[in-house]
């Protein structure tokens, strides 16, 4: 009973984040496409949310924090292919975010990090 409650208050929690909010992003190749739904099945919405944080930081916390840096695109590409620590711990009590393990294409990737550096923007 405890794992289906679990999911279930996951579901209304993850159903009241950002949904009115604007989730596409351009790719570097100009193609549009669903930042928010390629996230989801890459397992990122269960950790993230674009306003608030929840398990991790907030993607406009993540977008603020790497405006402006020249190679913030790669850089968290790359923390996200191989996990992080250390850098949120203010907010995650010292957990760290496990690598994505290919759940998403180098594509997608780029997409969803094109989404979260635009966030500042906004």
């Amino acid at each position: 009973m405890r794992p289906y409650l679990f999911f279930i208050m996951s579901l209304v929690l993850l159903s009241g984040c950002d949904i009115n909010e604007s989730m596409r992003a351009k790719a570097k190749d100009g193609t549009t496409a669903n930042a928010r739904e390629i996230a989801a099945n890459g397992g990122c919405m269960g950790c993230h949310a674009t306003s608030n944080s929840v398990y991790g930081p907030a993607w406009k916390l993540v977008s603020k924090r790497y405006q402006g840096m020249p190679k913030a695109r790669s850089i968290l590409i790359e923390r996200i292919k191989n996990g992080s620590y250390g850098r949120w711990d203010h907010i995650t009590d010292g957990k760290r975010m496990p690598p994505q393990k290919g759940a998403l294409n180098n594509e997608e990737l780029g997409i969803v990090v094109d989404y979260i550096l635009s966030l500042a923007k906004k």
